[in-house]
C-alpha cells in the first residue's frame, strides 16, 4: 500500500456507517403496524353502518399513502370490510374515519387532532409525540419500531384492546424516560464521536503539512500527486459538510428537547392548577357541611317547637272537651225539665208496652252481638291461620315478634318464608284496622305466597313492585279512584351465611343498630296501592356483623298517645328505647318493649295495632336461644 492510499483511508474511515445498525420506522413499517393495530382494536357498534373502513393520513407527503394501498390490495378487508386510504394535508378538511395517522414531524398539534376527531369514535394512531398524548404512538427503541398505548383516551371514544396487544406496548411513564434517557445517550456518544472525528482531522491536517514538506522537497512526486491531492481536499470539503450537518441535526434535538421540556412545565402549570381547585372544592364541602350543621339545630328547634305545639293541643282539646259536657249537660238538663211532665205521664201508660218491646228489642241486640263476635272471632281464626306461626324461624336466629292487634282482628300483619336459604322477613299495616284491615291483611298474605312461594321472587323491591301492580288489580284502583286503600310494608330478605341484608320499604323505614347506634335506612314515601307517584320501589343493602339487630314495625307504636302529657310516644324516643335494650335478649327485649307500651298508653284506649319484629344476627347458627314470639 502507498503513501497515497494510506491518507485517503485515514481521512474516510471515521465516517463510515455503522453497517449492522436498525433504521427505526420507514413507511413500509408504518403501512403494516398501521393496518395490524387495526385489526385487533374493538371498534363502537356504529361501524356495522358502515361499507368501508377509512384510513386518514394527515400529511402534505404521499410515499406512506402508496404504501398502504399497495398493502391494502394485499389484505383486501379491515374489520370485515374494504379498506379506503385518503390523504388531508390540512387538519380543518380532515375526514376522521376509522383511523388516523400523524407525524409529529408535520407539524400538527396533537391536541388539536384529538379535538377534530372527538366523538366520532376514530383510532388515532401517532409518532413521536410525548408520552401519553395520543391513543396509539409509534416510538423506536434500541433501533426497533415500538408503540406506547393510551387505554383511557381509547375508552372515551368507545375503542378497547385485548391483553395480548397491550402487552407489545410501552405502558409506563419510566419506560417512556428510559426511551428518553437512551436517546440522550446516543446523542452524547454522537458529540464524542464528532469530537474524535475533529481531533482527527486536526492530525490529518497536521499530517497533509507534513506531506506537503515532503512534497516541497519532492517536486517530481507533487506534480505527479496533485490530481490525488485535489481529489482528497474534495473530499476534506465533503467530511467538513457532513460535520456541520451533524452539527446542525444536534441542535435541532436539542431544540426539540427544549419544546419537550416546555411541555413538562406546562404539565406542571396544569397539575399546580387541579391542586388549586381541589382546594377550592375541599372549601366548598367544609362550608356545606357548616350548613347542614346549622340546619340539623334549626331542625332540632322545629322539633322542641312541635312538641310544644303538641303539648299545647291536648290541653287545648281538654278544655274543648270539658266545655262541650257543660253543653251538651245543660242542654239536656233543659229538654229533660221542659218533657219531664208530659213524659211522666205517657211513660206510666206505656211502661207495661215499653217494657216488653225493651225486652224483645234487648234480646235481639243480645243476639246480633253475639252473632257478629262469633263472626268477628271466627275471622281471627281465620286470620291466625293464614298468619306464619309466631315463632317465625325460631331455630335459625334470636328475635322477637310484638304483634298487639286493637280490636279482635287485624290490619297490621307479618309474613315470613324460606326461599333457596335467603329468609322474607315482612311487617305491613293494612289500611284501617279490625274487620277491614283484617280483610286488606288476608289479601296481602294471599298476594305474598303467590310472588314469594310459587313464583320465587324473594328481592325486595321486586315483591313490592308485584304487589303493588296485584292489589291495584284486584281492587280495581284508578288515578281518579276513590277506592285509594293498600298498605305499607317493610321487606326484608337476608342471607344468613353471607349476613347479607337487602331492605326495601313502603312508608315504613328498617332500624339497623350496630355498635352503640342506630341507623335508619329510609323507606319511599309511597305505599303498596295507587298513587300519585308510582316510582319503582328502592333497593337498600345492609351488610350485618355478628350481634347486630334490626328492626321493622307499623306505626302503632310511635303514634300511640300516652305518658304524662298525654302525646304521641314518637319515632326518636322508640330509638333511645331500642339502644336501651341492647344488652338483652331478643325475649327479653320483646317484653320490655311490650312492657314500656303498657306503661307508657296506661288508661288510655289504643289507638292502633301494634307490630313489632327485631332479629338479632350471629355468623354462626350453634348456640342460639330457643325464641319465642312475645305476645
Amino acid at each position: 500500500m502507498n503513501v497515497r492510499s494510506l491518507l485517503f483511508l485515514l481521512l474516510i474511515s471515521p465516517l463510515l456507517p455503522d453497517l449492522g445498525a436498525q433504521d427505526g420506522f420507514t413507511d413500509q413499517t408504518r403501512a403494516l403496524y398501521i393496518l395490524d393495530i387495526s385489526k385487533y382494536v374493538t371498534f363502537d357498534e356504529s361501524i356495522r353502518e358502515d361499507e368501508e373502513f377509512t384510513i386518514s393520513i394527515l400529511s402534505e407527503n404521499l410515499d406512506l399513502y402508496w404504501e398502504l394501498e399497495n398493502l391494502a390490495k394485499t389484505r383486501k378487508t379491515v374489520q370485515d370490510r374494504p379498506i379506503r386510504i385518503l390523504v388531508n394535508p390540512d387538519l380543518k378538511e380532515l375526514t376522521p374515519g376509522h383511523v388516523v395517522y400523524v407525524n409529529k414531524e408535520e407539524g400538527f398539534r396533537i391536541a388539536a387532532v384529538l379535538e377534530r376527531i372527538s366523538g366520532k369514535h376514530t383510532l388515532l394512531i401517532s409518532e413521536g409525540y410525548p408520552f401519553r398524548s395520543s391513543m396509539i404512538n409509534f416510538v423506536v427503541i434500541d433501533g426497533e419500531p415500538r408503540f406506547e398505548a393510551n387505554e383511557e383516551l381509547m375508552r372515551q371514544e368507545g375503542l378497547f384492546v385485548n391483553e395480548l396487544f397491550l402487552a407489545q406496548a410501552v405502558k409506563t411513564r419510566e419506560d417512556w424516560e428510559a426511551l428518553y434517557e437512551r436517546t440522550e445517550e446516543e446523542l452524547e456518544k454522537e458529540k464524542i464521536i464528532t469530537e474524535q472525528q475533529s481531533r482527527l482531522i486536526s492530525m490529518q491536517q497536521e499530517q497533509i503539512e507534513d506531506q506537503q514538506d515532503i512534497i516541497a522537497e519532492q517536486q517530481e512526486i507533487i506534480t505527479e500527486q496533485q490530481g490525488l491531492i485535489r481529489t482528497n481536499e474534495e473530499i476534506l470539503s465533503s467530511l467538513r459538510s457532513e460535520i456541520v450537518v451533524r452539527e446542525q441535526e444536534i441542535t435541532e434535538q436539542s431544540r426539540i428537547m427544549r419544546i419537550q421540556e416546555d411541555e413538562m412545565a406546562e404539565q406542571a402549570n396544569v397539575i399546580a392548577r387541579q391542586t388549586d381547585e381541589v382546594t377550592a372544592q375541599r372549601q366548598v364541602l367544609e362550608q356545606q357541611a357548616g350548613e347542614i350543621a346549622s340546619k340539623e339545630q334549626s331542625i332540632a328547634e322545629k322539633e322542641l317547637k312541635i312538641e310544644q305545639q303538641d303539648r299545647s293541643l291536648v290541653l287545648q282539646a281538654e278544655a274543648i272537651q270539658k266545655q262541650r259536657i257543660i253543653i251538651y249537660a245543660s242542654v239536656m238538663t233543659l229538654l229533660l225539665l221542659t218533657g219531664l211532665v208530659y213524659f211522666i205521664w205517657k211513660n206510666y201508660q206505656n211502661k207495661k208496652k215499653a217494657n216488653l218491646l225493651l225486652k224483645a228489642q234487648r234480646d235481639q241486640i243480645a243476639y246480633q252481638k253475639k252473632h257478629i263476635t262469633d263472626s268477628i272471632n271466627y275471622a281471627k281464626k281465620i286470620q291466625t291461620a293464614i298468619l306464619p306461626s309466631m315463632e317465625l324461624f325460631s331455630e335459625k336466629l334470636d328475635h322477637f315478634v310484638l304483634f298487639k292487634p286493637r280490636d279482635i282482628v287485624s290490619g297490621d300483619f307479618y309474613w315470613v318464608e324460606e326461599v333457596d336459604q335467603h329468609w322474607v322477613i315482612i311487617a305491613a299495616d293494612c289500611t284501617g284496622h279490625g274487620v277491614p284491615g283484617a280483610f286488606m291483611s288476608m289479601l296481602g298474605v294471599s298476594l305474598l305466597n303467590e310472588i314469594v312461594r310459587v313464583k320465587k321472587i324473594i328481592q325486595p323491591d321486586q315483591i313490592l313492585n308485584v304487589l303493588r301492580e296485584k292489589i291495584i288489580i284486584a281492587l280495581k284502583q284508578k288515578k281518579d279512584s276513590r277506592i285509594m286503600d293498600g298498605m305499607d310494608m317493610a321487606v326484608c330478605t337476608l342471607d344468613l351465611g353471607s349476613g347479607a341484608l337487602l331492605f326495601s320499604g313502603a312508608m315504613n323505614p328498617l332500624y339497623h343498630l350496630t355498635n352503640g347506634t342506630v341507623n335508619q335506612v329510609k323507606a319511599d314515601n309511597m305505599p303498596v296501592a295507587i298513587h300519585e307517584s308510582m316510582a319503582p320501589f328502592t333497593l337498600h343493602e345492609v351488610k350485618l356483623n355478628a350481634g347486630d339487630t334490626f328492626y321493622t314495625f307499623s306505626d302503632g307504636f310511635i303514634d300511640q298517645f300516652g305518658g304524662p302529657l298525654q302525646k304521641k310516644y314518637m319515632a326518636k324516643n322508640f330509638r333511645k328505647y331500642l339502644l336501651s335494650i341492647q344488652d338483652q335478649s331478643m325475649i327479653e327485649q320483646g317484653k320490655l318493649l311490650d312492657r314500656e307500651f303498657e306503661n307508657y298508653r296506661k288508661e288510655m284506649e289504643q289507638v292502633d295495632d301494634v307490630l313489632v319484629i327485631g332479629v338479632r344476627f350471629r355468623e354462626s347458627r350453634e348456640g342460639y336461644p330457643n325464641s319465642s314470639p312475645s305476645k
